[in-house]
């Protein structure tokens, strides 16, 4: 029996759904881990929830990166807040 197009559709967006998710979670843990080893971060909860507001995995990726390259933890909370009002 031979599986139905709108079948196999629907399991090749399930399955690009699934590794979106993946991929956001482990940038969002690679952030934290970044900052927890720079900056020593007791609010680190804090940031994830901030964090998983975030579904753009190109502007967490950006993150990512502000995170390896700024100075004071503020300048990355002040970029995160940019990011999740879309800036």
């Amino acid at each position: 029996m031979r599986e139905s197009s709108v079948y196999q559709m629907i399991i090749e967006r399930g399955i690009e759904q699934g590794r979106q998710l993946g991929a956001k979670e482990s940038t969002i843990a690679c952030i934290l881990a970044i900052l927890d080893a720079r900056f020593d971060v007791n609010t680190v909860p804090n940031l994830a929830s901030l964090l998983e507001t975030i579904d753009d995995l190109q502007q967490l990726r950006r993150l990512f990166h502000e995170a390896l390259a700024v100075e004071h933890l503020e300048n990355f909370i002040h970029a995160l807040q940019t990011a999740r009002h879309g800036a």
